[in-house]
């Protein structure tokens, strides 16, 4: 019975499964490709530290940005394997656990941060190119006994 069933479902959902290959695919029946977010990027108004530039290193394996302010490099590994970080404060030491990985399009950075004053912050950033061809990052931080602070960032690359 489960057999006929499955059959009958593939039969009837053949046109939809082409689509869907259609879709994946495209002419020539080649693998859609995920963006690339290698280069330089300027923040663009109105938001808070805009003109600020970032410059994106990525391959098959790795996410890395260092920001122009500060200098530092952020290397994230694209397996979605968690990568902890422990960095020296005084009272003691910042903790955070960090994932990264393809969701469809874009990457989804997720980072838990443990302060030693035992402040817990979880910072969900989505990165996606959009139709223009500006780099979005979505950013979503929450704080225990706090309301989620939402900000999208756009920034335009930069020649």
């Amino acid at each position: 019975m489960h057999r006929s069933g499955t059959r009958r479902i593939m039969t009837r959902g053949g046109g939809v499964a082409a689509l869907i290959i259609a879709l994946a695919f495209g002419p020539g029946l080649t693998a859609r490709q995920n963006p690339n977010f290698s280069g330089r990027w300027v923040i663009e108004p109105p938001s808070k530290g805009a003109g600020q530039e970032i410059v994106v290193k990525q391959d098959d394996k790795t996410l890395s940005l260092t920001t122009g302010a500060s200098g530092r490099t952020l290397v994230h590994q694209l397996n979605g394997a968690e990568q902890r970080t422990a960095i020296p404060m005084r009272g003691g030491e910042v903790i955070m656990l960090t994932r990264a990985a393809w969701e469809g399009s874009a990457i989804v950075v997720t980072i838990a941060t443990d302060y030693p004053n035992k402040m817990k912050t979880v910072t969900k950033e989505t990165w996606s190119i959009d139709a223009q061809g500006r780099l979005i990052i979505d950013f979503t931080e929450t704080a225990e006994g706090q309301p989620p602070r939402v900000v999208k960032v756009t920034h335009v690359r930069k020649n």
